[in-house]
C-alpha cells in the first residue's frame, strides 16, 4: 500500500486529502481501506513512531471500521474546506469541526520529556493516531489558501501547495498530468493545422506565343 500513496501535496494534510485519488481514467482509488491503511499511511508521512502504528492499529471488527470511517469523515470534510474547486465550504468546516472535536485528549506534565512536545497525550494508541492525523489537517488549514492548488488535469483530483516562487506550478506531477496534458495539446494542436485548409498557390503564369 505504501507505494500506491502520493506524496506531492507539500504538507502532510494535504497528502492525506490525496488518499481520496483517482486513476488515470477517473476512476475513484480505495487507498484507505481499512483502519490498517490509515495507520500505516500516518507512520509513512512520519506523523507516528512504530509503537503508536502497531498498536493503532491492531484493532479489529466494528470498532476498527468506526476508526476508518472518521478518517474518511475527516478527509471529506478536510477536502471541502480547503479545495479550490468545492461549493461546500461552510458545510465542510462545520463536518471537521464536529470530527476533530471526537478525539479525546488530555493535558499532562512529563518533566522527563524533551520540551517541544504537544501537551496531549490519549490513553488509546487508536486516538493518538487520530490525534495525529488531526492536527496535520488542522495545520494545512492554516496555509495560505491562495497556494492550495487543484491540480488542472481534468482527470486528477490531487492537491497540492504551491510552494513556488512564482506560483506557477500547474500540476500534480509534471512527468504524469503534465506529459498528458502536454501531450494533448500537441495532438489538439497538430490535428487543428490538419484539418485547416491550404492557401492555394499559384503557379507560374502561362504565356501565349504568337
Amino acid at each position: 500500500m505504501t507505494d500506491e500513496f502520493f506524496w506531492i501535496g507539500n504538507h502532510p494534510g494535504l497528502d492525506f486529502l490525496n488518499t481520496a485519488a483517482v486513476d488515470a481514467g477517473g476512476r475513484p482509488l480505495a487507498l484507505l481501506r481499512s483502519w490498517d491503511d490509515v495507520a500505516t499511511w500516518a507512520a509513512t508521512a512520519g506523523l507516528v513512531g512504530p509503537t503508536v502504528t502497531r498498536e493503532g492499529a491492531s484493532m479489529a471488527g466494528a470498532r476498527s471500521r468506526r476508526r476508518l470511517d472518521w478518517a474518511r469523515k475527516l478527509r471529506t470534510a478536510a477536502r471541502q474546506v480547503l479545495d479550490p474547486d468545492s461549493n461546500d465550504h461552510l458545510r465542510g468546516a462545520r463536518t471537521l469541526a464536529a470530527t476533530v472535536a471526537e478525539v479525546p485528549v488530555r493535558l499532562t506534565y512529563q518533566p522527563d520529556k524533551p520540551a517541544g512536545g504537544p501537551p496531549v497525550a490519549p490513553r488509546d494508541p487508536a486516538d493518538r493516531l487520530r490525534l495525529a492525523l488531526a492536527v496535520a489537517v488542522l495545520d494545512a488549514t492554516r496555509l495560505d489558501r491562495s497556494r492550495i492548488r487543484r491540480c488542472e488535469s481534468d482527470r486528477c483530483v490531487l492537491l497540492y501547495c504551491d510552494t513556488s516562487r512564482n506560483r506557477s506550478r500547474r500540476w500534480c506531477d509534471m512527468s504524469a498530468c503534465g506529459n498528458r496534458a502536454k501531450a494533448a495539446a500537441h495532438y489538439q494542436r497538430t490535428k487543428e493545422r490538419r484539418a485547416s485548409p491550404r492557401p492555394h498557390s499559384r503557379g507560374p503564369a502561362s504565356v501565349s506565343s504568337t
